[in-house]
């Protein structure tokens, strides 16, 4: 009787080709007799599977998720209008942070946070700073210069 609870490779196949067209690990496991708590134990002792796991999480990925956040993002979803208890009508949501996220993925070198840009400037400045008694009258120079650069940066001046 046990063996019929046994997760098989057949059954770890199985799971794989739904985990791939689901991105959903419960989905995926019900699809197939187990809870998702079982193929993570599998998971954390197997490390080719944990490796396949990963592979068909990433072709979820690309084929189902993304492709539905962009959806949300770009086309929206349709929502009920109530009045009084009665539907009246439908609206068009956008889901403008699915858009960030997908912007920040995309170009993050454009869409990144500005802060951290200047606390990483901080960051350094900071370090050279430690160091201002060693420096020499041209690092000292050249210390100020970007303290400035930074200042404006900051300040959108530049």
């Amino acid at each position: 009787m046990a063996a019929l609870h046994r997760v098989t490779p057949k059954k770890k196949a199985q799971f794989l080709d739904a985990l791939a067209q689901t991105g959903n690990v419960r989905q995926a496991a019900k699809a197939v007799g187990f809870s998702a708590n079982r193929f993570y134990v599998h998971r954390r002792q197997d490390p080719p599977f944990a490796a396949a796991w990963e592979e068909a999480m990433q072709h979820a990925m690309d084929i189902v998720l993304e492709p539905e956040a962009i959806r949300r993002a770009v086309e929206g979803v349709e929502k009920a209008v109530y009045y009084r208890g009665e539907q009246v009508g439908v609206e068009r949501e956008y889901s403008d942070t699915l858009l960030i996220f997908l912007l920040k993925g995309w170009k993050s070198e454009r869409y990144t946070e500005r802060r951290e840009v200047f606390h990483r400037g901080a960051v350094e400045l900071l370090r050279k700073l430690e160091r201002i008694g060693t420096m020499t009258p041209d690092e000292l120079q050249t210390f100020l210069l970007d303290v400035e650069a930074y200042v404006n940066r900051r300040d959108g001046q530049a």
